[in-house]
């Protein structure tokens, strides 16, 4: 066999080995990444321990995040020649990958892709946990907030299921848990025909705010509420139900329906007050009263007719003084 010939068969092979190398060192990685129920910390090891397998001769390879983690493979031994990649997640950096070898070892450029790859894996991990980390923070502080708030907030299937309620709902009803979930959200209604009207407008909207209607409570007290509700929705933008708090406004009805009372009241008051200051024909005389007919009244009839004062009737000392000399 010619060298030539020799020497691309060499070459070949070599390459076949390193392509070999890579998929059984990606092939790890990706069984780790997958691998159900595993932490971060335990993917990010695992990876660190199939770094080595892509290379023919073993090397060392730690991977250090800013956080605070180091993760070695096995038997690591820090060395002189050193290759060292930055990790970043969403354009920041989050660490390094450091690949330690032989003082005379050079790197192949499939090598350095490799880790390349390696590196943006690491990254895209990273990422994921921390979105995994908001998104946890962000169910726990929802959680907080639906099972701590004083308002009703409950939330249904399109066709009126309760599927989930906070404390609030259930005091606020009168209904226990086993009660209101999986109740039909229209006996909630004091009036049914309500429920389909509310769907109508919030599907059409996407949202209501401040929206009134009338609801019931379990032992069949009415209450004026006010819904602020939104459309739930699918991956595929189909909705699939409703969420949202309501509020009870029946005290703040009822005070304004006494405050409009008060009011008619109080203008009926003014009313009977601006009749007697206005121009009144009162004899010289005798001091009656012509009222609106033409009839004259004594001063105290007409008075009374006209306001909320009842008289007392008495004399005065200089009267009763007259009335006994003229006895």
């Amino acid at each position: 066999m010619a060298v030539d010939d020799q020497v691309r068969q060499n070459g070949m092979c070599e390459e076949l080995a390193r392509k070999d190398r890579a998929l059984e060192c990606l092939f790890a990685i990706s069984s780790a990444i997958e691998r159900r129920g595993a932490g971060f910390d335990e993917i990010i090891q695992d990876i660190a321990k199939a770094i080595p397998h892509a290379f023919p001769n073993r090397v060392g390879v730690r991977i250090m995040l800013i956080s605070g983690g180091e993760y070695v493979s096995e038997g690591f031994q820090p060395a002189a020649r050193v290759i060292t990649l930055e990790l970043s997640a969403h354009c920041h950096p989050i660490g390094t990958l450091e690949v330690h070898a032989g003082e005379d070892r050079v790197f192949h450029p499939d090598e350095d892709r490799l880790l390349k790859v390696i590196a943006g894996r690491i990254g895209r991990i990273y990422a994921r946990r921390l979105a995994e980390e908001q998104l946890r923070e962000s169910e726990a502080r929802y959680r907080s907030l639906f099972e701590n708030t004083r308002d009703a907030i409950y939330i249904t299937t399109r066709d009126g299921i309760i599927i989930d309620a906070n404390q609030a709902t259930e005091d606020f009803f009168g209904y226990s848990r086993e009660e209101i979930i999986g109740m039909d959200v229209v006996r909630l209604y004091e009036r049914p025909e309500d429920r389909e009207t509310f769907r109508e407008i919030i599907e059409s909207r996407g949202a209501v705010q401040d929206y009134e209607v009338r609801l019931v409570k379990k032992n069949g007290d009415r209450m004026f509420c006010l819904y602020s509700f939104s459309v739930r929705k699918n991956e595929e933008g189909d909705i699939i139900g409703y969420q949202g708090i309501i509020r009870d406004i029946t005290e703040k009805r009822r005070m304004e329906s006494e405050r409009e009372q008060f009011v008619a009241e109080l203008q009926e008051a003014l009313e009977s007050i601006r009749t007697l200051k206005g121009l009144i024909p009162i004899c010289a005389s005798c001091k009656k009263i012509r009222d609106d007919q033409g009839f004259w009244n004594q001063l105290e009839s007409y008075i009374e007719q006209h306001s909320d004062a009842v008289f007392s009737h008495g004399l005065c000392p200089e009267c009763q003084k007259k009335f006994l000399e003229g006895e």
